[in-house]
């Protein structure tokens, strides 16, 4: 079995959704994200072709507009991708431009581990990528870790950490960075949030805190260190597979209001685009959504999509505007 098709393939004892098969960037330049990722990162690419036509109409693009996509992959891993589309014949926009963690809509950012942070923070900023602040080391529930979150071309965020404690488990073939393993999003309201990831979606809920009690000073997400200690940041974590990875955090900065990206959280604009769930049935799953009151986004209907083959595909879209796809393998 090819080894990227391993996790769209589901045994009995699998739950009916898995963590992200893959995350989707929209990008200007295909060849200098590549490049990111195999030369910097130490990732492989594994597939580079055109978009099957089938793809616009799940996406409700015109049929003018040509996408070329690229896939890669933490060599060693079955999950955790980075798919990279080129939107060609038509305008765009970033989807989170100009923005902070305060401003909400779409995805914020996604994260990868790295083994040695000191040194693949200097080795980012040599390659242009910025810092929301300097990398912080700190106590996360019982995790000791090292976190910074580095902004890149396409107004592309990706979180950064180095776990000191407890060891990790899973990540022993890890080079310079891992799969992408969470991603973040910042919400308007955290009920409607929860509401629509697990009990709607089903998702399993894998931390919360109110997020209270904040030190002062130098902070993970740029807020203003004179003021960090006045800001509650709540936070929730939740995955469809309970005992894996592939999660979405969802977080809400009470005190600090800003702009709404929710509406432009869609192809063919630039930034962190979707992500795509193995899921063992998706009929079913479409169908069980609907019962309990989601609008699907787009139809289950059947594409071809590289390298994969021929999926069963659906979508919905978060309160935020996050586009979420649901995948099943009918080869």
């Amino acid at each position: 079995m090819d080894n990227f098709k391993h996790n769209l393939n589901f045994s009995k004892d699998d739950p009916s959704v898995k963590g992200f098969q893959e995350v989707i960037f929209s990008v200007s330049n295909l060849k200098r994200w590549i490049d990111f990722f195999q030369n910097t990162c130490d990732w492989k690419l594994i597939s580079r072709k055109a978009s099957s036509d089938s793809l616009k109409k799940a996406w409700h693009l015109d049929d003018t507009i040509d996408i070329e996509e690229a896939v890669l992959q933490n060599a060693g891993d079955h999950e955790g991708f980075v798919r990279l589309v080129k939107f060609k014949n038509v305008e765009q926009k970033q989807i989170r431009s100009a923005t902070n963690v305060w401003d909400t809509g779409g995805i914020f950012d996604v994260n990868m581990r790295t083994p040695d942070m000191d040194s693949w923070y200097r080795e980012l900023q040599d390659d242009g990528w910025n810092g929301v602040s300097d990398p912080k080391r700190y106590i996360f529930s019982i995790y000791d870790v090292s976190e910074v979150l580095m902004k890149g071309p396409d107004g592309i965020v990706i979180a950064f950490m180095q776990r000191f404690a407890p060891p990790l488990v899973g990540f022993d073939h890890m080079k310079k960075t891992s799969r992408i393993f969470n991603s973040s999003v910042i919400v308007g309201d955290m009920e409607a949030s929860y509401d629509f990831y697990v009990n709607k979606l089903g998702f399993h809920l894998f931390f919360q805190t109110p997020g209270l009690d904040r030190d002062t000073g130098h902070n993970v997400i740029g807020i203003p260190p004179n003021v960090n200690q006045d800001i509650t940041v709540p936070i929730d974590i939740v995955r469809p597979d309970e005992n894996n990875f592939g999660s979405i955090e969802y977080l809400h900065t009470n005190e600090l209001k800003g702009k709404d990206c929710s509406e432009f959280a869609k192809p063919p604009n630039l930034g962190i685009l979707m992500y795509r769930f193995p899921v063992r049935d998706a009929d079913a799953y479409a169908l069980n959504l609907k019962e309990k009151g989601l609008q699907l986004n787009s139809d289950v209907q059947t594409i071809t999509i590289e390298p994969y083959g021929n999926l069963k595909t659906f979508s919905v879209r978060s309160p935020d505007g996050v586009w979420i796809e649901f995948i099943e393998l009918i080869d």
